[in-house]
């Protein structure tokens, strides 16, 4: 029976055509149209055959010679980061928005004439490698320079921040102050804090006032402003990736209950030993399916820490040069493990046990071995997914062996792009540093990849996580890092879409497009493949669908 308006109840909603619908199917695929009805691909074919479907009421959108793609997955995010640190109040000072040093003291100076005495000042983004004139500032220099305020400036990176002694009063932190596990406030020979924090628990520990007392009140409305970056990125699936179930879990529950909310997310909650020991903390029994737009999948563990800080665990040594003595390294560094083999094996053997999926930070190769070791000591089933977080300086070996064990790694691949001549010049020479991100020798080995942009590290930018890894130019001075390692248009957008779906384990459901799928839809000004590698960058994104509802672009 027809409908009122005269609609019948199998009709489109939405009919896209008149461009490339690159389907990133097994075959790779592309079609000419394609039909949505209820959030659900409906068909995937030629122009005449899916404009034979439409109804009185269905939408027709002409792509005009643009290009529809499965909405891009980030498998390795940090929404709530990217609230706190990059919405206001705080200060974004970040390398692509303040590329010196100096503009960085200038912007806490004016950060400090417009903010109340007594109320704490946050700066996100300082970074010795890219900000070539940055020093880094003492807890007493701080204080001079914010003499009212309490203030943190925390690394680009986010495994540093610098203070002044009244932010470490406000957090209650002292000379006497134990360590967090896998952290460190700095001391200097006397014992007093220099005012450096390095490494996610005594960053929490010093940042728990300002979130406390100035983001908390703008919480939820950072956090719709961070998924409307996400969105306007062409991402429609996220991760959470420093799930906090005490401080998050009210914002994630509530913004999915929203009927205009902008992600899927997938969290991953922070491991603890204290999480770890809970008789209580267990998986679900069922996978949560797309329709779930949030749900906590799996666990989070650190290994090392970051190559601009000095403290990712190498085989190889940091380059005695200008910038490693700014990061205050000294000559033949090899940094270290934030967490023992011993933690990180009974940590991932307790996760394992209570049914988790496992996903683990780490960059250095001496830590990656610690990881492989720890995961194939706990056990770890092919079937988890278990994963390997960032990986910039994973060997042949050890992609072969991650491989043989089922695991997968995610990679910032745009470590390429921002900071690809420092990797070479600054850090760790030709021979480390070109190979920096090694995704062909990752694909060769035969893994399932995605690319991240680790939340509020990098703006989120698939699009150029895929230019990177097809051209793999450095942005200063637009050579190239190891050609050999450069990867197909195809291959890059598998890990943008389906294969990052996959870790999350999604890619029943999203990740490509084909008929019983949910529409998470990206509409492109042009079909990557058919662009010359060095424009992808230049690719914009036009439109943005999660589940057929369009949630970035004029008609959003």
């Amino acid at each position: 029976m027809p409908l009122l308006g005269g609609a019948m109840p199998d009709d489109p909603d939405l009919i896209f055509h008149g461009g490339d619908v690159v389907t990133v199917d097994a075959d790779d695929s592309v079609a000419a149209a394609l039909a949505v009805r209820a959030g659900r691909i409906v068909a995937v074919g030629s122009a005449e055959d899916v404009l034979a479907l439409r109804g009185p009421d269905t939408t027709v959108v002409d792509l005009a010679g643009r290009a529809l793609l499965p909405a891009f997955v980030e498998a390795h995010s940090h929404p709530t980061q990217i609230a706190e640190a990059l919405g206001p109040p705080a200060v974004d000072v970040r390398p692509f928005v303040v590329p010196t040093g100096a503009g960085v003291f200038d912007k806490l100076a004016d950060a400090v004439r417009a903010t109340p005495a007594g109320t704490q000042i946050l700066l996100y983004g300082v970074d010795a490698v890219l900000q070539p004139d940055l020093r880094l500032p003492t807890r007493t220099e701080l204080d001079a320079l914010a003499p009212d305020n309490p203030v943190i400036l925390v690394s680009n990176s986010g495994h540093a921040a610098y203070a002044n002694t009244a932010s470490f009063e406000l957090a209650g932190i002292t000379r006497d102050t134990p360590d967090p596990a896998g952290s460190t406030f700095v001391r200097g020979a006397d014992g007093e804090l220099t005012g450096e924090a390095l490494e996610t628990g005594a960053l929490t520990l010093l940042a728990t006032p300002f979130i406390r007392d100035v983001a908390a009140p703008r919480a939820y409305e950072n956090l719709h402003w961070a998924f409307a970056q996400l969105a306007a990125a062409g991402i429609a699936t996220a991760s959470e990736h420093s799930y906090n179930k005490v401080s998050q879990a009210h914002l994630y529950t509530r913004a999915a209950a929203e009927p205009d909310v902008k992600l899927r997310i997938r969290a991953y909650e922070i491991g603890t030993p204290d999480v770890a020991a809970d008789p209580h903390h267990r998986a679900p029994d069922r996978a949560p399916g797309a329709n779930e737009l949030f749900a906590q999948i799996g666990m989070k563990l650190w290994a090392d820490g970051s190559p601009w800080q000095g403290n990712i665990f190498t085989s190889f040594p940091y380059l005695d040069t200008e910038a490693t003595r700014r990061m205050g390294l000294q000559p033949h560094h090899h940094g270290g493990m934030n967490y023992t083999g011993e933690q990180i094996t009974a940590l991932a053997t307790a996760f394992i046990a209570q049914g988790w999926q496992l996903s683990c930070h780490v960059h250095g190769d001496k830590a990656i071995d610690v990881v492989l070791d720890a995961y194939e000591a706990a056990r770890a089933p092919a079937s988890s997914r278990s994963r390997l977080e960032h990986v910039g300086a994973m060997t042949p070996a050890q992609f072969d062996r991650a491989a043989a064990m089922g695991m997968s790694p995610s990679m910032f691949i745009e470590h390429v792009y921002f900071w690809g001549d420092a990797l070479i010049d600054e850090l760790f020479g030709p021979e480390h540093g070109a190979h920096w991100m090694s995704a062909r020798t990752a694909l060769d080995a035969g893994l399932r990849i995605s690319f991240h942009n680790d939340g509020n590290v990098v703006p989120p930018d698939p699009i150029g996580n895929i230019a990177t890894a097809v051209t793999r130019t450095a942005k200063g001075s637009g050579r190239v890092l190891a050609p050999e390692e450069r990867i197909t248009v195809a291959q890059a957008i598998r890990a943008q879409t389906i294969d990052a779906a996959w870790q999350l384990h999604l890619d029943a459901d999203v990740g490509s497009l084909e008929v019983g799928k949910s529409a998470d839809l990206v509409i492109l000004s042009a079909n990557p493949h058919d662009v010359d590698v060095d424009d992808i960058r230049r690719i914009s994104v036009e439109a943005t669908y999660l589940a057929g509802r369009q949630t970035y672009g004029a008609d959003a």
